[in-house]
């Protein structure tokens, strides 16, 4: 299970032990968190506030990614700052919800989606193109599905937020993973390809 600590090692490569609160989910809706989720305050999102960072508490969320600074006592979150060296002192007294200050929270997602992703046993493939990426992909999802637990990419969650959300809903137990992968300028596939790095694609 992905967990506080997990996130921490992920864009600080410090292993501390701790953090072992476990993360139920990652998002970027206040709206959408639940007890023990991980809120991700994007940049220039209508959510990246104060009053959205309390409403993903008041939801039940454990922690959220900010790339802004933060009254913690005014939000009664504790602020753990990556910006400077980690150390164990800091993880091992941290008590949700945790505000966690990064430099750029869209590159922390990715970040820790490939992060992920690198620990798990688990085949991916990818399915890209102009026209028919989500039928394809709900048609091998289910020719997967008879035979191994999958994960498939819900909607048309093909792109640079919505692919590492999804790879963020992975567990040990899955097996395989089916993603779309939507291209709309060169390099996108390249770009996006570096999280789940399929074993298959189309």
């Amino acid at each position: 299970m992905l967990t506080l600590g997990h996130v921490i090692e992920a864009l600080t490569g410090y292993q501390s032990g701790g953090g072992t609160q476990i993360i139920t989910d990652v998002v970027i809706d206040p709206r959408l968190a639940i007890p023990g989720a991980l809120f991700i305050a994007l940049p220039g999102a209508d959510t990246a506030d104060r009053g959205s960072l309390a409403a993903a508490f008041e939801k039940g969320a454990s922690a959220a990614l900010v790339q802004h600074d933060l009254d913690g006592p005014a939000l009664r979150c504790q602020v753990l700052d990556l910006r400077e060296p980690v150390t164990h002192a800091q993880v091992a007294v941290l008590e949700p919800p945790v505000c966690v200050r990064v430099e750029d929270t869209l590159k922390a997602l990715q970040a820790l989606a490939a992060y992920w992703r690198s620990r798990l046993q688990l085949r991916i493939i990818g399915v890209t193109g102009s026209v028919g990426k989500t039928t394809t992909k709900e048609l091998i999802a289910a020719v997967l599905s008879t035979r191994y637990r999958t994960l498939k990419s819900e909607g048309n969650y093909q792109h640079a937020v919505s692919l590492p959300l999804m790879l963020l809903k992975l567990t040990e137990a899955h097996e395989r993973a089916v993603v779309e992968m939507g291209f709309y300028h060169p390099g996108d596939i390249k770009f996006l390809a570096g999280w789940p790095v399929p074993r298959w694609a189309s």
